[in-house]
């Protein structure tokens, strides 16, 4: 009899230490989720959305999709590669079945889809849920700039990323079901977003760490042929190449998102390398021939470590494979074995991440799409249309896709975000050099036949206009107008104004 209490003992205990871990991890991935959520939950529209969706709208006025640019008055390349023509689309479609909010929506499914993947790949590798949260705090922290705007098309590229890996660790199990979904999936990838390259990148990485591990690898060959043929299934044919060939090698010195990592600041920067020292630590106690995935591993450390734009790449993959490793370790077995003595309190704190995390997110009104000044030059583009202005218009680099959707095809613009798809580094350099008054920027104004200058009231030109015969037009907080020598329209001062502009 007493044997059989003590076994209705023990299963009790055991069932309530199940239920114990159950709402554990309940508590972790609710305060992981809101967590990343509160980081992510200012929504202003991000600035390649409007070329992106101008796009669709001029192509289906014209019948098809466009190839050769309309929309700037500065020589372009031709014909014109859209990399992102796919993730233009879904934006402008759904925003015209559905309304603005979905592209909201569609943001924090992305963001969450990506973490919550990756979370299952770790949880493959038969990592402990408590040590997985832990890690992605810090991986989450690494990857939200991916998902601050709304929504950019890298955002597909995260996502589809943290999938593929997923499906890998499938394969290195055995599985082969993955292939038919995945051959399925990467020409839809190919056509959202031109970080479908990466795909192929890890695949060939993964080939190369089976080879090493004497696994099969026939079979990922054919997969890797087959998704190179897939990358012909785009609009454009073999004329992708021939962007890829120029995007891929180039150097974009004018573009922020291209710097090194350190260029986000402090806070990001020391994640950054904790996660490089915690990941060699873990490698280290592992050993390398355990550590698989560590190729890719690599691949995005040094990505991420150059350009702070494929950082979230590097967070994916380090919450994928990590964890696993680094249970390994003492660390990991701390982590683990504090969180089994000290449930109630580990339940505790991740419940109040939690609800602080709610609370951040909903101070800053996540059902809201924004599009603010000075992010956007919503005054002086009110003031255009207020006065029927036509012509050319010179604006710096992240203004131009919004004043295109806003007053084209009144307005042409010298310059927009389509870096490498429509503009030559000479003709990009030229505008961010008259933008910072180098002494020769009143050629660059009289090079491209500009009717009319857009000025960020900071930028180093602001000062130089004064004395260029140009007629002052405009003026608020954060921007002024410029007009020819010649063209007048009456001058509006606008200090005293804020100003808020609308989606779509």
């Amino acid at each position: 009899m007493s044997q059989l209490n003590d076994r209705a003992t023990t299963v009790l205990t055991s069932l309530k230490d199940l239920e114990s871990d159950r709402w554990l991890r309940v508590s972790i991935w609710l305060g992981l989720g809101s967590f990343l959520v509160s980081l992510i939950s200012y929504n202003f529209v991000d600035i390649d959305l409007w070329h992106q969706m101008a796009l669709m709208r001029e192509s289906l006025s014209a019948g098809h999709l466009l190839r050769a640019d309309p929309y700037a008055y500065t020589p372009t390349i031709r014909p014109w590669i859209d990399h992102e023509w796919g993730a233009g689309a879904v934006a402008y479609f759904t925003t015209l079945w559905f309304g603005a909010r979905v592209l909201i929506l569609l943001k924090f499914a992305l963001a969450l889809g990506t973490v919550a993947v990756s979370v299952k790949c770790a949880r493959l590798r038969a990592t402990d849920s408590s040590l997985v949260g832990v890690c992605a705090l810090l991986a989450t922290f690494l990857s939200y700039l991916g998902f601050f705007a709304a929504v950019r098309a890298q955002a597909y590229s995260f996502f589809l990323t943290a999938l593929l890996l997923l499906f890998l660790e499938q394969d290195r199990k055995g599985s082969r079901a993955w292939i038919a979904a995945w051959l399925v999936l990467f020409p839809v990838w190919v056509n959202l977003h031109g970080g479908f390259v990466v795909a192929i990148g890890l695949i060939v990485l993964h080939i190369l760490d089976e080879f090493i591990h004497s696994r099969p690898i026939r079979h990922l060959l054919v997969l890797f042929v087959t998704n190179t043929c897939e990358i012909f299934l785009n609009p454009y044919r073999m004329d992708y190449f021939s962007y890829l060939k120029r995007a891929l090698v180039m150097v974009r010195p004018y573009s922020p998102e291209w710097r090194p990592v350190w260029d986000l600041g402090p806070a990001v920067t020391i994640a950054f390398i904790a996660a490089v020292i915690i990941a060699v630590y873990a490698v280290a106690s592992a050993g390398v021939r355990r550590a698989s995935g560590m190729l890719v591993l690599a691949a995005t450390v040094l990505e991420g470590a150059m350009h702070r734009k494929l950082l979230p790449l590097f967070a994916v993959a380090w919450l994928c494979y990590i964890p696993s490793l680094l249970e390994t370790t003492r660390l990991g077995d701390w982590v683990i074995q504090f969180t089994r003595r000290r449930v109630r309190f580990m339940r505790l704190a991740w419940t109040a991440l939690a609800c602080i995390g709610l609370v951040a997110a909903l101070r800053q009104k996540p059902w809201e799409l924004s599009v603010p000044q000075p992010i956007y030059p919503v005054g002086p583009v009110e003031y255009l249309a207020r006065h029927q202005f036509q012509g050319n218009l010179m604006v710096p680099f992240r203004l131009g896709a919004y004043v295109s959707w806003k007053l084209f095809p009144a307005v042409k613009v010298s310059l927009d975000s389509r870096y490498e798809e429509v503009y030559s580094n000479e003709v990009v350099g030229s505008i961010f050099r008259f933008y910072d008054a180098v002494p020769e920027w009143r050629q660059v104004l009289d090079r491209y036949s500009t009717d009319a200058v857009l000025l960020p009231a900071d930028a180093a030109i602001a000062s130089k206009m004064l004395e260029s015969g140009w007629n002052g037009v405009y003026l608020d907080q954060q921007f002024q107008l410029y007009l020819r020598p010649g063209r007048s329209v009456p001058f509006e001062d606008k200090r005293s104004s804020s100003f808020i502009g609308q989606f779509p």
